[in-house]
């Protein structure tokens, strides 16, 4: 179970990092904006006698409201809501009993804390400015700033081919610093968010295939209650109508790995005809690995990244029952699924000074034939203390990480409402600093469809930004959480597919699309 909960783990410490982040940029111009909007009534209020203190707390009590209010909100929902969605996801698999919400007073203080500073922290910064002011420059309007030139107006052959409106829109897009590093940052956390869920699933998802496809190449291990020879275990083929070449005889047992990073319990595995082809792909990103050589050893590369190893470092093999084997690290092979070291039978025999004791047969399955049948027929010998079908450990890890899909689903809905919250806020500023603009290009003019597209635009063109910068962003939160990821026993190939970033970048513009959609009806409103 605490191996399943470690990706949940992993990403609780990143989720609040995004949202706080937003949460804070959305409260700034939010305020910001409304005190703007308001200056005029503020040049009133101190024309006729309330103190700046006065007049400052009016605006600290919408905010802090806000802030005390979704805080509760807030706070039901973390402690209620999304557990109770991630407990069912898991409760597919284990069958405890009912979640019971924890109250954590100490996290409900921080976040409260932290949600009150950030709405009335930029409210006050906001007020402050504008109440230094006098009451008489306060009533009248605004002094609309300077314009200035953009970097693009300097390239000349590229200028002269954008239209007027698409230079309107650079101007409007590079204009507003604040608005944005806001819109990048919400955008681009969106398709980080994105990016990281769906490497999440491209790192873990395929795991048994790629074990059982291209590295587990046998299908069932026998394991005998006293060793074998070479001999006895043809014997037990021949009973069961086995080739001699889709067998291999091993010795398969249980050591610790003793490096100066830790030490880890491994099965260490010796076969007796020192080479595993055909039953084991030892192989890297590099090609084949060759079977170790006298005093060496084979690790597979998730257990060495847990160690801290690497080829070449030295590291013992301690048994309670054969004593310690001092080896080299000879090379890492890739495995995902549990964790090996193969040594030679030469380098067993010259540090323990006796043989091997091979109790373990890998076998490949009859064509055609059900795995489970065939792997209960093997059992029947009274010599056969176990049967491991590789197709049933393929099942499990499977049905273990397919519950991943549900979290990746949570993941897209929360990236969707960062998308959301983000977007909503900066178009609806946005249209109501430019209401007169746009009612003037209605007055020349321009239909519905064209309005829209000359307001969205800039959203479009951020949209694309964002994309830029989420996708390196959501690269190292992907590769973040994946270290984060403790599941003892197993690895991962962490990696994206091209079509998880693709995908990343098509649904942002989806949100950015749908928002677009719904905000076109205040344009419509607009007389």
């Amino acid at each position: 179970f605490r191996n399943d909960t470690s990706i949940i783990e992993a990403l609780s410490v990143v989720f609040p990092v995004f949202f706080f982040l937003v949460a804070a940029l959305v409260c700034m111009t939010t305020m910001k904006r409304m005190v703007d909007e308001q200056r005029t009534q503020i040049g009133v209020l101190k024309a006729l006698g309330y103190s700046k203190g006065q007049i400052m707390s009016k605006y600290l009590f919408y905010a802090g409201s806000a802030a005390l209010i979704g805080s509760l909100v807030g706070y039901t929902l973390g402690v209620a809501g999304l557990p109770w969605i991630i407990w069912e996801i898991y409760g597919m698999i284990y069958g405890f009993a009912p979640l019971r919400p924890a109250v954590l007073p100490d996290l409900a203080s921080m976040s409260f804390a932290a949600a009150l500073l950030c709405a009335m922290g930029s409210t006050y910064l906001a007020c402050r400015m504008e109440l230094k002011r006098q009451a008489s420059e306060l009533i009248r309007p605004k002094t609309p700033r300077a314009g200035r030139r953009v970097f693009l107006e300097y390239i000349t052959p590229l200028w002269r081919r954008l239209s007027f409106l698409h230079k309107v829109s650079v101007r409007n897009v590079l204009r507003y610093r604040s608005r944005l590093v806001m819109m990048v940052l919400g955008i681009g956390g969106c398709t980080a968010l994105l990016c990281t869920g769906f490497g999440i699933r491209d790192s873990i998802a395929h795991v048994a295939d790629d074990q059982f496809d291209e590295i587990t190449l046998y299908d069932y291990a026998v394991t005998f209650q006293d060793p074998q020879t070479q001999a006895s275990a043809e014997d037990y083929l021949a009973r069961y109508g086995w080739e001699r070449e889709n067998a291999l005889l091993v010795h398969s047992g249980s050591v610790d790995v003793l490096a100066e990073g830790g030490v880890k319990s491994v099965y260490l595995v010796v076969s007796a005809s020192d080479t595993l082809e055909g039953f084991l792909s030892l192989h890297n990103d590099e090609g084949p690995v060759a079977y170790p050589g006298p005093d060496q050893a084979v690790l597979n590369a998730g257990l060495a990244e847990s160690l801290g190893l690497v080829p070449g470092d030295s590291i013992k093999l301690r048994s309670s029952e054969l004593g310690v084997l001092e080896v080299t690290i000879s090379a890492l092979c890739d495995n995902y699924v549990f964790n090996y070291v193969y040594v030679s039978t030469e380098t067993y025999v010259r540090q323990l000074e006796e043989a091997p004791e091979y109790n373990t047969l890998y076998l490949k399955a009859h064509a055609g034939a059900d795995p489970y049948e065939e792997g209960a027929l093997l059992l029947e010998d009274e010599d056969v203390g176990a049967v491991t079908v590789n197709e049933d450990t393929r099942a499990r890890v499977d049905s273990m990480l397919s519950r991943l899909d549900y979290i990746v689903v949570v993941i897209v809905l929360c990236a969707a409402a960062l998308a959301f919250i983000v977007l909503y806020n900066l178009t609806n500023i946005n249209i109501t600093e430019r209401i007169r603009e746009i009612a003037t290009i209605k007055v020349l003019g321009f239909y519905k469809k064209e309005t829209a597209t000359y307001v969205f635009r800039e959203n479009t063109v951020l949209t694309g930004i964002g994309c830029a910068v989420g996708l390196v962003l959501g690269r190292l939160l992907h590769i973040y959480v994946m270290h984060e990821v403790d599941i003892d026993m197993m690895s991962f190939d962490v990696h994206v597919e091209p079509v998880s970033y693709l995908l990343s970048i098509l649904l942002t513009f989806v949100f950015t699309w749908l928002i677009n959609r719904i905000m076109s009806g205040k344009l419509d409103k607009i007389n």
